[in-house]
């Protein structure tokens, strides 16, 4: 009799297996916050890839009356071309991204980004607030939370470079490695000044791909070379961030709500939830992503309870000291009162 031999038990502490992703380009991953990923498209994938970008900005730049030398984007841009919304799921980088990020998720954003050159440009401090591409990491309007002073990992983007980035100032993106672990605040810090050490400018060959995390800090240089950058970006969030007992309330139930009821059960004021930046149609954006004014009432809402706080609080001051009330330095107490003591 053959007694089967007895297969040990998995290794509770030997790491999971990755679908694409060896050991260091995880590790690189987490520290720095980006991979590359050299020659992830072919060349003749990049031309095809070229040829979309080219046909789609001539259409843009008609439809638009954009002059030649200025810098064009397109949202969604998965919609605009079978060549493009093939890329969602592009067998050599959909698996790092399940390697960083797991199953459950969806795309965030698509677009095409072109940028001749530029010619006048005057050079000044990479990144500065005042220039024409500062430093900042992407984040939705009102900001990720924050959790122990960094933003948790929510998003990943995939960058896809179809020209030659290889020059410094050829319009490259700049990243800042492992900012991902600072606060996103720093950035807005005058006093807070960047490690030209940590600065990576990403000069890469045709065909190149970045796998990044999108709280990482970035940039662009300027693009004085003589051709225009053109590259591919995707982004990749998780499928949670909704309801989780609802994906729609019931139509009836929302119109008896009032505005802040509305936001709080997921509705908008609008039936598709986009808004074109701009007014221009190449620039969708979700209203859940960039709300307009009013698609968040319970913005208002908190700043009454904060003006009821502070009234509060000095009627009691006020009582304590004896001070007539509406005594000059006295907080807002209504709409209109006291302005400039919120400050």
């Amino acid at each position: 009799m053959t007694i089967p031999a007895v297969q040990a038990a998995p290794d509770p502490f030997e790491p999971e297996p990755y679908l694409a992703l060896t050991e260091s380009q995880r590790q690189q991953f987490d520290e720095d916050g980006f991979i590359l990923i050299e020659d992830a498209l072919s060349p003749d994938h990049v031309d095809r890839l070229i040829g979309v970008v080219e046909e789609l900005n001539e259409k843009h730049r008609k439809s638009h009356g954009t002059a030649p030398d200025a810098a064009y984007q397109i949202r969604n841009a998965l919609a605009h071309h079978d060549e493009l919304f093939a890329l969602i799921e592009y067998p050599k980088i959909l698996p790092m991204v399940v390697d960083v990020m797991g199953v459950n998720i969806q795309i965030r954003t698509s677009h095409v980004d072109v940028r001749p050159p530029m010619k006048d440009h005057v050079e000044g401090e990479l990144g500065a607030a005042g220039g024409f591409f500062p430093w900042h990491s992407d984040a939705p309007n009102y900001g990720y939370p924050v959790t122990n002073g960094i933003v948790p990992f929510l998003e990943v983007k995939v960058g896809y470079y179809l020209t030659d980035l290889t020059e410094h100032n050829s319009g490259a993106i700049c990243v800042v490695r492992g900012s991902h672990h600072r606060s996103p605040n720093l950035i807005h810090d005058p006093d807070y000044h960047i490690d030209p050490a940590d600065i990576v400018e990403v000069n890469v060959r045709p065909g190149t791909a970045m796998v990044w995390r999108t709280a990482l800090w970035h940039c662009l240089t300027p693009n004085l070379s003589d051709h225009s950058r053109k590259c591919l970006y995707y982004g990749y969030n998780y499928r949670w961030a909704r309801p989780g007992d609802y994906d729609r309330q019931d139509a009836g139930l929302l119109a008896r709500c009032t505005p802040v009821q509305r936001q709080l059960l997921g509705s908008n004021t609008t039936e598709d939830g986009v808004v074109y930046q701009d007014g221009d149609p190449a620039h969708p954006a979700s209203r859940y992503w960039r709300p307009e004014p009013g698609d968040v009432p319970l913005e208002a809402w908190a700043e009454g309870q904060m003006k009821k706080k502070r009234a509060r609080e000095w009627r009691r001051w006020k009582r304590r000291n004896r001070l007539p009330f509406g005594a000059v330095g006295s907080p807002v107490v209504a709409e209109g009162d006291q302005p400039g003591a919120l400050e």
